[in-house]
């Protein structure tokens, strides 16, 4: 080498250039290996990103994204590519020699979850001191139910969901930690884009009239479970995110109405980045999971000739040979279906020169899978936002919904599950004309009906069209100061025509048809004034908000029943009968004034405070007292532990540590109006109409109020990939409103049959106590494959703390169309709404332990009619006073589970995404009268199921099903805990696998993203319970009739295929 040099220098050369020829060696390979890189930015969905930021490491070469996201840069062929743009994580790749690179950025994790919605304002979740879960558009993307509440379920920790009925566009109960009222709603405050809505579906505090229905919701009528959805008309494509304020110190700024908590659901704009067009497409195909088991024809003839002769009744000829009878009517084949149903989303978004705007459109056709149920749904909704001036910013958020139900009547002694189950399966469903069969004689016309005629010749129709939506304007007026004024309006008109047709299914006649219409229509306007002062000085951080805001609320509705029809095919009110007309009208109003303040100090981004407090004045309270001012406070405060400079060594193991706590007061007036007063009410009479008071009045009515502390921690393991929150609360509702049980002898049964209704006191306190956790895993790869995971629990225990004396608290159901029996009780020391009745110790197989056995309800040993014998149940005697009788009755099962849990997985490998979604209960009970009504073996004419052939006898012993008796009202009937089964589950709720094409593919036909999926919703219960579906939620959600299956519409599993196409 030094020879060479040596040669080098001595060369005859010219010098001068020798300094060009060493640069044109140290860079020919580089020069070489020069290439020019291609592809698309876009997100993880296959969303293009204009914009993206593209550079060389190690080079100031760089470049950025087009409209379309298209790129172009020049690199070494070993060089490395960065990518990055605000709201991802940067991306580092690495060439490898290849000209094209198409990268998919992630949304960076932290700033997913940095800003959440809380009262009138947002702030960053860092920096939250409440409890606060949040739910973005993507954690429920997959879910495809027709309401947002449904879709809560298994998300948030602390918020227990329960659909309470399978019927498209039922309403579900949605609690946040636990029950707070018994007799006030207990559902949560919705504010959607700043418009507040209650979750009540039974409008307690306004109408308190059912859309649907001619017993209201009542549990002894026969209407059913008839309360609806009041989100049903939202869209849930078009949900960005929902925010779940739990404890009061979060609520307490919405005052009398945060007391059940707050969900806060902000709905999608226009990004920046140029125009999307969005289209989304699923076909589904539902079916009920699985059947009960009830007789064929063959076992119906065995059974039903057994017992003729056990009672000594005549048996029916046709039955002598059962072994020669076929399956005879499967009833629920006939009524169940395969329901396809179909969607389509269709929207346009963008934002450009300080205007941002999202537009979109949906239609919904969900079958329900009984015959002749189902809903339509079409909606509309556009926001707009508009920066006008370098100081004022202008929007709005309109939105118009129109639904169509089908509505099924459920959860009754007179509903269609019930027909379905108890119809016998010697009677087909059409006759050999085609017309409807029905029993043949009359001695086999029993309480239960054709279903499938009853399904199709009965017309329930809902119709309901609802517009919400508000128009705000914001100004800066100083640096810091924002003043922002907003004017909301929501509305709704519903139609429902219930006709039942007259009919001769066989000898079952109806010769006057009936038909119940209601017209019904509220609307509610809503006004803010906000002023909020945001400023930092130094370490020093601290925002202001002062507010006022007023609500003003208007219903009303007419009511008409007619019977007497000379057609099925065209029923209008002026087609019946006069006579047998009536008509009813309502309507009513209610206003609720407020003041609220509040202010968020934060020092050095480690130790926080909050402090709010709001005055509301309602119109439900007497107005010549003070009772109608609520004053509620609220206090919290955090420290981040990870900010101390003590701690430093601590990050890269445990990070984030932020401990939290709080206090807060909320009340409740969801009490109808004028309830402080007496009210006068017309009624008839032989010498005319005149008018009498409706109702006892109370002067000294006053808020319902409820006090809540928390204490909370958060924190990060593992360079932030696994977060962890965990809270614990005590909530205590005082003076709960609440309607005075009195008996009939006091009331006349209430002012709508012509009495005095009872009045409205404040009689107890309540208490709930428990814990959230919400676990998070985000694997944050850069590379193909990626995971995430959450998993949230939530617990409450809740306690009767104490009542007025001599309340008592049972609630009934009616069970065969004649005489309620009571189910529930509610008593202090207890959680509310346990079940009640009797305790049993299986039945009498020994006539020792008989005879000696305490005195069974008063009747004496023996044989007879009324007598007690072998094969009757053994029933406890829980007091110990030598018989069987009321007193005996007790706490025989618990509906509240004692935790609810949602696991959630999502999985991600190049194109290919998974996810899993498992969701459950613990601990709860369920009251099974489907069941006690399918095994009562006391008629000879309605079905039963299969185990109801399994019953005590002489040649049987060894059952221990009690004895048959001819009797309905016959004590092994009672209510007893023989009906409480384990009501736990785990639910594969949902999985979906989807395929994004790749987007060299796709985006020569201008398309940004190309997603085909799969889905299965409800795929799979693993679960105890014997009947349909174990979560049976709360009837009409009464809190104190909750976990009651009693004829329930089941929910569907569902498959469904569908796309995501975007431009």
């Amino acid at each position: 080498m030094k020879k060479l040099m040596t040669h080098f220098l001595h060369w005859n050369a010219n010098h001068r250039a020798v300094p060009l020829i060493v640069f044109l060696l140290l860079t020919s390979n580089f020069i070489a290996a020069q290439v020019k890189i291609t592809g698309v930015v876009s997100d993880d969905k296959g969303m293009t990103i204009p914009g993206a930021n593209i550079s060389v490491v190690g080079s100031k070469n760089t470049a950025s994204s087009d409209f379309d996201g298209k790129y172009s840069i020049d690199a070494p062929s070993n060089g490395t590519l960065v990518v990055s743009f605000i709201g991802f994580d940067s991306q580092k790749i690495a060439i490898a020699g290849k000209t094209k690179i198409n990268i998919s950025l992630k949304p960076s994790s932290e700033d997913l979850k940095e800003v959440v919605v809380i009262g009138y304002g947002t702030q960053k979740k860092k920096d939250v001191n409440g409890a606060i879960s949040s739910v973005r558009s993507k954690d429920i993307e997959n879910l495809k139910q027709v309401s947002i509440d449904q879709m809560l379920q298994g998300k948030a920790a602390g918020v227990s969901v329960t659909n309470n009925s399978g019927q498209p566009g039922g309403a579900a109960s949605v609690r946040v930690r636990g029950t707070t009222s018994i007799t006030g709603t207990n559902e949560p405050l919705y504010v959607i884009d700043g418009v507040p809505i209650s979750g009540d579906a039974t409008g307690k505090s306004t109408s308190g009239q059912t859309l649907a229905g001619k017993d209201g919701f009542s549990a002894s009528g026969g209407s059913g479970n008839t309360a609806m959805s009041p989100l049903s008309m939202i869209n849930p494509n078009d949900i960005e995110s929902m925010d779940i304020l739990k404890d009061a110190s979060a609520t307490a700024i919405y005052g009398s109405r945060g007391a059940n908590g707050v969900i806060i659901i902000t709905t999608k704009s226009g990004k920046k980045g140029g125009g999307k067009v969005s289209y989304e497409n699923y076909t589904s195909f539902a079916t009920i999971s699985n059947k009960l088991d009830v007789l064929t024809l063959s076992e119906y003839a065995t059974l039903k000739t057994n017992l003729a002769k056990l009672w000594g009744f005549q048996t029916r000829q046709e039955f002598s040979h059962p072994e020669l009878l076929g399956a005879g009517t499967n009833w629920q084949d006939e009524v169940y279906r395969t329901a396809i149903s179909n969607s389509h989303q269709l929207s346009f978004s963008g934002a450009k020169d300080g205007t941002s705007y999202y537009l979109s459109g949906s239609y919904l056709d969900n079958e329900g899978t009984i015959i002749n149920s189902g809903l339509k749904r079409y909606t509309v909704r556009l926001n707009l936002d508009s920066k006008i001036k370098s100081w004022l910013r202008i929007g709005g958020n309109l939105t118009g919904g129109i639904t169509n139900e089908r509505i099924t009547v459920n959860q009754s002694y007179s509903g269609l599950i019930s027909n379905t189950l108890l119809q016998s399966p010697d009677i087909p469903v059409r006759n050999v004309d085609g017309s409807f069969a029905g029993p043949p004689s009359s001695e086999q016309s029993v309480t239960y009906y054709n279903p499938v005629a009853e399904a199709l010749t009965r017309e329930n129709k809902l119709v309901r069209k609802n517009f919400l939506g508000n128009v705000y304007a914001e100004a800066d007026i100083i640096k810091g100061l924002k003043y922002r004024i907003e004017i909301a309006a929501n509305t709704e008109f519903s139609e429902n025509d219930d006709f039942r047709p007259s009919y001769a299914w066989g000898s079952q006649v109806n010769l006057l048809a009936d038909l119940d219409v209601r017209r019904q229509n509220w609307y509610s306007t809503n006004i803010k004034n906000l002023l909020t002062y945001d400023r930092t000085f130094g370490k020093h951080k601290i925002t202001l908000l002062a507010g006022q805001e007023a609500n003003d609320s208007h219903w009303e509705g007419l009511i008409a029943s007619a019977q007497g029809f000379k057609t099925n095919s065209i029923h209008t009110i002026n087609l019946a009968d006069v006579d047998n007309n009536t008509i009813t009208q309502y309507k009513g109003s209610a206003s609720l004034s407020s003041l609220f303040a509040r202010v968020i100090y934060d020092f050095n981004d480690k130790y926080s405070i909050t402090a709010s407090i709001r005055q509301d004045v309602s119109s439900k309270f007497d107005p010549t007292t003070d009772n109608q001012k609520g004053v509620f406070n609220a206090i919290s405060g955090s420290w981040k532990l990870s900010n101390e400079s003590f701690m430093e060594g601590t990050r890269k193991y445990i990070d984030n540590i932020k401990f939290r706590v709080g206090y807060g007061e909320t009340g409740n007036q969801q009490i109808p109006n004028n309830s402080y007063s007496a009210m006068l009410g017309t009624q008839n009479s032989g010498l005319g109409s005149g008018f009498l008071p409706s109702n006892y009045p109370n002067p000294d009515l006053v808020w319902e109020s409820l006090n809540q502390t928390n204490l909370g921690i958060d924190f990060t393991l593992l360079n932030n990939k696994l977060s962890a929150s965990f809270d614990v609360y005590d909530k205590k509702s005082k003076g709960f409103l609440f309607q005075v049980p009195l008996p009939l002898y006091l009331t006349g049964g209430g002012g709508q049959y012509g009495g005095v209704s009872a009045p409205y006191s404040n009689l107890g306190t309540m208490s709930n106590k428990g814990y959230d956790i919400t676990v998070g895993y985000d694997l944050r790869s850069s590379g193909n494959f990626n995971w995430d995971a959450s998993l949230v629990v939530s617990h409450y225990k809740n306690n009767l703390d104490e009542i007025a004396n001599g309340i008592v608290l049972t609630q009934e159901v009616n069970t065969n169309g004649y005489q309620p029996v009571v189910v529930t009780n509610t008593t202090i020391g207890n959680p509310i709404g346990l079940f009640y009745g009797y305790k049993t110790d299986g039945i009498f197989k020994d006539q020792t332990v008989l005879d000696n056995a305490p005195l069974q309800f008063g009747q004496a040993v023996g044989t007879g009619a009324g007598e007690t014998a072998l094969g009757d149940v053994k029933y406890v005697d829980v007091n110990g006073d030598g018989k069987i009788d009321a007193n005996d009755k007790t706490f025989i099962g618990n509906p509240h589970p004692k935790f609810t849990y949602g696991f959630t997985n999502n999985f991600k490998y190049k194109n290919v995404d998974l996810s899993i979604f498992l969701q459950g209960s613990y601990g709860n009970d369920v009251m099974n009268l489907t069941r006690r009504a399918g095994t009562t073996n006391a008629s000879l004419y309605d079905n039963q199921l299969v185990e109801a052939m399994d019953y005590y006898s002489p040649t049987n012993t060894t059952s221990n099903n009690p004895r048959p008796i001819a009797d309905s009202s016959n004590n092994n009937l009672l209510i007893s805990d023989r009906y409480v089964e384990d009501g736990s589950y785990l639910r594969i709720q949902n999985i979906t696998l989807g395929y994004s094409l790749p987007q060299d593919v796709i985006s020569k036909y201008k398309i940004s993203r190309l997603r085909l999926y799969g889905s299965a919703q409800n795929l799979y219960t693993f679960t105890n319970y014997s009947g349909y579906d174990p979560e049976i939620g709360s009837f009409n959600q009464n809190v104190l009739l909750s976990g009651i299956d009693n004829g329930r519409y089941p929910v569907a599993r569902t498959f469904l295929v569908g796309l995501n196409l975007e431009f």
